[in-house]
């Protein structure tokens, strides 16, 4: 009995995974100081994960730079927040910043 219990523990549960959409993205970005900042926090991860692969911004982009692309977009099209944060920030990025031949993809 005991092995069972132990290896029960073992077992991973199922976990609910939920995405992030626009419409948090959204209300973080507007939030208290410290969910701005988790905000800014992710949207430079989902930022730098692209990156000269399908995103290549100038060398000299600031975080704060993406971060006002990213809310600004957000605001303008409150039909697309339901979609997940992150291909709203990667299709944004790409759509300004697209990788041309010879650099990303």
């Amino acid at each position: 009995m005991k092995k069972i219990f132990i290896a029960c523990l073992l077992v991973p549960t199922i976990a609910n995974a939920e995405f992030l959409s626009g419409n948090r993205l959204l209300s973080d970005l507007n939030g208290t100081p410290m969910e701005r900042m988790l905000a800014l926090g992710y949207v430079m991860g989902v930022a730098d994960t692209f990156t000269n692969s399908t995103v290549c911004p100038p060398d000299n982009v600031t975080a704060g730079q993406v971060q006002d692309i990213v809310k600004k977009h957000l605001e303008q099209n409150p039909a697309s927040r339901h979609y997940t944060a992150d291909s709203l920030i990667r299709n944004k990025l790409q759509e300004i910043w697209p990788c041309r031949s010879g650099r990303g993809a």
